[in-house]
């Protein structure tokens, strides 16, 4: 296998994707359910057609949502304190497009309420012995303010078959949450990342064209 993801992001490659962009269109609150896996706590939605991006022309719904602590993704040799993965896939071939998004302590003014009782309810369904422990939330809660500046690359799942069927979008600058409560998050999350694989052959593509380096490194 050639293509497995996760990767340290290098020399990323300037692409103007024009009318292929990616586009968002989580829409609202969603409704979804945890579900306690071999990796770790995952929030998992029914099948709904208003809830999907859009990736190079092609569809992909909302599927799961689940971090990973620390993250998988390094760029430039740094690793973020968390990433946040929000899983979608296409109806039609079973293609799988995830957005990675970096989280780092910070003191922003929106300390994201939403995902702080979110988490609050993952803990809570990890000691439940009921079946099902029903959530709701705004996706779009998770996007940092700029969202379109991020990195793609033809990569794999990160966890058991580790099937190289995904296109990757990753964010280039982080979500900045209270410190307080990403400690929390963070107590929650004690799995290890999967180390990152080579490139090989691949290229990984970025929307911007700076010399900027993400903020929030580590």
């Amino acid at each position: 296998m050639s293509q497995q993801s996760p990767i340290d992001i290098r020399n990323p490659i300037y692409a103007d994707f024009g009318n292929n962009k990616l586009k968002i269109e989580w829409n609202g609150d969603v409704h979804g359910h945890i579900h306690q896996g071999d990796h770790g706590l995952q929030v998992v939605f029914a099948s709904d057609c208003r809830q999907y991006i859009e990736l190079s022309g092609k569809q992909y719904h909302l599927r799961q949502f689940h971090f990973h602590h620390p993250s998988e993704h390094w760029v430039d040799g740094d690793q973020h304190t968390m990433e946040l993965h929000v899983v979608h896939q296409n109806s039609h071939d079973g293609s799988l497009a995830v957005i990675g998004i970096f989280i780092e302590p910070g003191k922003t003014k929106d300390p994201l309420h939403l995902l702080f009782t979110q988490i609050a309810s993952l803990s809570s369904a990890g000691s439940s012995n009921g079946p099902d422990y029903h959530v709701s939330f705004n996706p779009q809660d998770f996007l940092p303010s700029d969202w379109e500046k991020h990195y793609r690359y033809e990569g794999s799942l990160t966890t058991p078959p580790y099937s190289e069927n995904v296109s990757w979008v990753v964010l280039k600058n982080p979500y900045e949450m209270n410190k307080t409560k990403l400690a929390k998050m963070l107590e929650l999350f004690k799995a290890e990342a999967r180390f990152p694989h080579p490139l090989n052959r691949r290229y990984v593509l970025s929307t911007f064209n700076d010399s900027e380096k993400p903020k929030g490194k580590k």
